[in-house]
């Protein structure tokens, strides 16, 4: 139980930053018509912020639920060089079905910090997921209680805000010398296709990965960025 406390004190700096965001997609569910209990079941299961955001901006907008699935898939994919990353430096100890558990808690900033902490014990580990899927549940419910309450426009900074924030903090973490090429390039082009409608989010997203593709190639072995 000790180790279950610290792991969630550890993660008290990631929920400081959740619950503003969860409130915000509550919020944005609710006045987008979903229920409650779907927008809670989001939180519980999907447990992704921007996708979260993402699925519901579609939901809004009428898109095909292709469009939306695609989009989610796209923002999601990160998630497969994480999880082979962490169970193999810090899960590898741990049976199959505790490893499984930990991965529905992997969100970026808790898989930055796992791995730049030493080797833990599991109770440790889902100290700290527990700790931030519960901030997340509890502001999204919060959010779902006084979104009807606020007005909509107030609102609509919460998925560019976001979309960039982490546009951003991804782009500025490289030591690529074309980054601030590539951070400029997607910034015009996540603020541009807000004119192209319902299909500006799909496109921004598949454009901006295709930008930090072509922009900031792999490295080879032993050579140094510029």
């Amino acid at each position: 139980m000790r180790e279950f406390l610290r792991g969630g004190t550890r993660a008290l700096g990631i929920v400081a930053g959740f619950l503003p965001t969860a409130v915000s997609f509550g919020a944005i569910a609710i006045q987008a018509r979903l229920s409650v209990e779907a927008t809670l079941g989001m939180s519980a299961w999907i447990f992704a912020g921007a996708s979260q955001f993402a699925a519901v901006e579609g939901l809004r907008q009428g898109l095909a639920a292709l469009s939306i699935g695609i989009t989610v898939l796209v923002m999601n994919l990160r998630h497969v060089p994480m999880s082979l990353a962490i169970a193999r430096h810090r899960y590898a100890q741990f049976p199959t079905w505790q490893r499984w558990l930990l991965c529905h808690g992997l969100v970026d900033e808790v898989f930055a910090l796992e791995m730049s902490d030493p080797q833990r014990p599991f109770a440790y580990y889902l100290g700290m997921h527990c700790c931030c899927w519960g901030a997340w549940v509890a502001g999204t419910w919060l959010g779902c209680v006084v979104g009807l309450q606020i007005p909509e426009r107030w609102l609509t900074f919460a998925l560019p805000a976001l979309f960039i924030y982490l546009l951003v903090n991804a782009i500025r973490q490289l030591r690529h010398p074309n980054r601030w090429i590539v951070l400029a390039l997607s910034l015009i082009l996540a603020l541009g296709s807000t004119t192209l409608g319902s299909t500006g989010l799909l496109v921004s997203i598949l454009g901006i990965a295709a930008i930090a593709t072509l922009g900031m190639p792999e490295e080879r072995p032993g050579q140094k960025p510029g």
